[in-house]
């Protein structure tokens, strides 16, 4: 069962790595990619412990707004 969420994040994880790298498009799909892991984040954070610190990187904030940029211009 665990393995299958594992699966899926580093599907997740792999889509945003591409966009990053130039590999992809950072098209709707590497929004979505990244919804989901900012949404897993946060429940990690939830739970308290040394994880509330944990962000993700500048490169995936600047894919971020580029993208929101994109959508309102």
């Amino acid at each position: 069962m665990n393995g299958g969420i594992v699966q899926m994040c580093a599907s997740e994880f792999q889509v945003i790595q591409d966009a990053l790298a130039g590999r992809r498009e950072a098209d709707e799909s590497a929004l979505a990619a990244l919804a989901v892991l900012e949404e897993r984040l946060e429940r990690i954070k939830a739970r308290g412990g040394g994880f509330s610190d944990i962000g993700f990187s500048c490169e995936v904030g600047k894919l971020r707004r580029n993208k929101n940029l994109a959508a309102v211009g």
